[in-house]
């Protein structure tokens, strides 16, 4: 798998519709977890480019392809109380998904995991999963959809599901985040 795949919009389409304007680099805290409760990444990217859509996100991914929806520096319509600190990434899957059939959309997994060292590199975030608790004390870190909305109880999504292997996805990070460190500093 390559990783450094262009992001990218489908060439029929535009970015997200909706978001919520531009913000500084210092406010970027968080990086978000969701699942697309189906669709590929051209088909949500799709959906997020139409004026109907009543959400947006940074980047969609799938075993393929990683479609990018809105700049980093815009906030985007994810998850109400963390649009503004997070970076958002929605993971062709199902929140009903049990550990073993996430575990094998490792195309997905590795992408997505990419991706979001990158993110961390960047914007220099812990690579950690944050508790409610830490979410809602401000701390910096990963998180999920099902866990901001625990956390400022302005939604009721639970992607991307109990089945999610957080742990794994995790250690994915970790290890493309070496890996971009290793060659930053060669």
């Amino acid at each position: 798998m390559t990783n450094d795949v262009n992001y990218r919009v489908p060439s029929k389409l535009k970015r997200a519709a909706h978001d919520s304007g531009p913000r500084q680099v210092s406010s970027i805290d968080l990086v978000v977890i969701h699942s697309t409760e189906g669709g590929t990444a051209a088909s949500v990217a799709a959906m997020f480019s139409l004026e109907s859509a009543i959400a947006s996100t940074h980047l969609v991914v799938d075993d393929d392809e990683c479609f990018r929806m809105v700049p980093d520096l815009v906030i985007p319509w994810g998850a109400k109380g963390a649009n503004h600190d997070g970076l958002h990434v929605e993971l062709c899957g199902w929140a009903k998904w049990s550990r073993e059939q996430w575990l094998a959309r490792e195309p997905t997994l590795e992408r997505a995991a990419f991706k979001c060292a990158k993110w961390a590199w960047q914007y220099k975030i812990p690579r950690r999963w944050l508790t409610v608790e830490e979410l809602r004390a401000g701390k910096r870190g990963f998180t999920t959809h099902v866990d901001v909305n625990a956390a400022f109880k302005q939604g009721s999504h639970w992607d991307p599901g109990p089945g999610f292997p957080g742990d794994a996805f995790l250690t994915l990070v970790k290890k493309w985040y070496a890996d971009i460190v290793d060659e930053r500093t060669k």
